[in-house]
């Protein structure tokens, strides 16, 4: 394994707004680095000494910091506290991506002795959080009396450092900021963007996931600062030029990775609403609540009226975001439900061909619904039309349960780790099909869909937006939607075939 830093200074002052931030980029994330403890603002103050800190530079996640201060009162107690910012994405009524929201906040750090002769010599450990600086405040009884701040840096670790195609590549980074222009970096794969890095709601630390390509080789990944998903190549004329811009090497070996010619990753268990009811004393559930689309799952109930019969209803939305009709909600009935004379019911369901995301299950007694129960649909592939032929020969990927919210209705495409395009699930009720003609030498290439963002709130810039991201088993937001693997074999000549 390979890990990489960069230096940073120390930061003395308290925090302002980074070169090239607006107020507006300020009010958005409710800067927050520089939030004393709450206490601290009420009680009376004497004169702030300040905090010394010693550590091996630069100040990076997990590191060992000395603080040191003297002329404290002898045989108190001194709390260190940590200021940070809490928050992340933002998911309103399901669907709606909002952007990014934080608030200050504080941690702390531990309580340490102050000796008989008033001096505080204390050791904490740098925690996982955000990048950029953070004050560290000294408080006795209350009161803030003396703070520093350590600006933490960005570390990046990048494995394994070789592979043939289609070999797993995990870069993780720590530290990444909650600023703007702290919050987000792109990888480079030979001069090609692949995707970007986020951590906006993991504290900073997060894993970026993509794939070996091809020739036999070596490959240069590059990690470029850009906060709208696209790297910015003067990054030494930035206002921001001291971040750092890591470089690593992965050389591509002869020969084939053991992965399939098509995969989807293991989806992450889904947050899942409960049950609504409204018949007392009832219950309500379902098993599996999570699949794709066919999944054979069991409705089960009991409390209800015996010996009824209890119409089921599947609840999805249809529609679109580019035109004028928008998009709505939709029910169509699956079925009946016997219930017996136990006041019990037990029905085999198959989950609908439809959108992926969340759907509820309705239980209707005439026009009345007496309960719900929800079922996460997952995004499947259906198949590759083609996983070998020579330059030009169409390949078809099919999917079903593509999602329909603002973060999860799209995937991105990437060929040979160079963004490709994207397509978007929705108007089609999550039917897929990505239609493209194969490229480059002979040999083995691969087709990898990541989870992106079909759009953020209307205030903001949108390039970041429709880009892969690949941090998404960590941080993407809303439902944690796994990557897509595809692999082709270009062989020999080209096709004579006219497209």
């Amino acid at each position: 394994m390979k890990l990489l830093h960069t230096a940073v200074f120390l930061a003395v002052a308290l925090v302002s707004v980074l070169p090239g931030c607006s107020r507006t980029d300020a009010e958005s994330e409710s800067a927050a680095a520089s939030a004393p403890a709450s206490a601290a603002a009420s009680a009376p103050q004497a004169a702030v000494q300040t905090l010394t800190l010693t550590y091996d530079k630069p100040a990076i996640v997990g590191r060992d910091v000395q603080a040191s201060v003297s002329g404290l009162p002898a045989g108190k107690e001194a709390e260190l506290v940590w200021s940070t910012a809490t928050g992340g994405w933002v998911i309103e009524d399901y669907y709606h991506f909002r952007g990014k929201k934080y608030a200050e906040s504080t941690i702390s750090l531990g309580k340490f002795p102050i000796d008989a002769n008033g001096r505080l010599d204390a050791r904490f450990t740098i925690p996982e959080d955000y990048g950029g600086v953070h004050d560290i405040i000294a408080m006795v009884d209350g009161a803030n009396v003396a703070q520093n701040g350590v600006e933490v840096t960005q570390s990046f670790e990048f494995s394994p450092t070789s592979g043939p195609v289609g070999t797993p590549i995990e870069l993780k980074v720590k530290g990444l900021g909650w600023r703007t222009m702290e919050s987000t970096w792109v990888v480079n794969w030979d001069n090609n963007l692949v995707g970007f890095v986020s951590a906006a709601s993991s504290k900073g630390s997060a894993t970026a996931r993509f794939r070996a390509s091809g020739p036999s080789g070596a490959h240069v990944v590059k990690l470029l600062t850009g906060w709208q998903g696209q790297g910015y190549l003067n990054y030494e004329q930035s206002p921001v030029a001291h971040l750092p811009r890591p470089q690593f090497t992965f050389q591509t070996t002869p020969g084939r990775s053991s992965s399939p010619m098509a995969y989807a990753e293991p989806y992450q268990p889904q947050v899942i609403p409960k049950s609504e009811l409204s018949v007392a004393g009832s219950t309500l559930s379902i098993s599996p609540a999570q699949g794709p689309v066919g999944t054979r799952t069991t409705l089960r109930g009991d409390g209800f009226a015996a010996n009824t019969s209890l119409e089921l209803v599947w609840q999805t939305y249809v529609g679109s975001r580019v035109t004028s009709d928008g998009f709505e909600a939709s029910e169509k009935p699956i079925g009946s439900v016997k219930v017996g004379a136990d006041g019990r019911l037990e029905a085999p369901i198959t989950i609908p061909d439809d959108l992926g995301g969340l759907h509820g299950l309705a239980l209707r007694a005439g026009d009345k619904t007496i309960g719900r129960a929800f079922f996460v649909t997952e995004t499947s592939i259906v198949g590759i039309s083609a996983t070998s032929g020579p330059v030009g020969t169409p390949i078809s990927i099919h999917l079903k349960g593509v999602g329909w919210t603002e973060y999860d209705n799209i995937y991105v495409a990437t060929y040979d780790n160079a963004y490709m395009g994207y397509a978007c699930g929705f108007n089609s009720q999550g039917d897929v099909v990505i239609n493209f003609v194969a490229t480059g030498a002979p040999g083995e290439h691969i087709i990898d869909l990541y989870p992106g963002i079909y759009q953020g709130p209307q205030t903001e810039p949108q390039l970041l937006y429709r880009h892969a991201q690949l941090t998404y088993a960590d941080d993407h937001p809303g439902n944690k939607i796994p990557a897509l693997r595809f692999k082709f074999n270009v062989t020999g000549s080209a096709s004579n075939e006219t497209h």
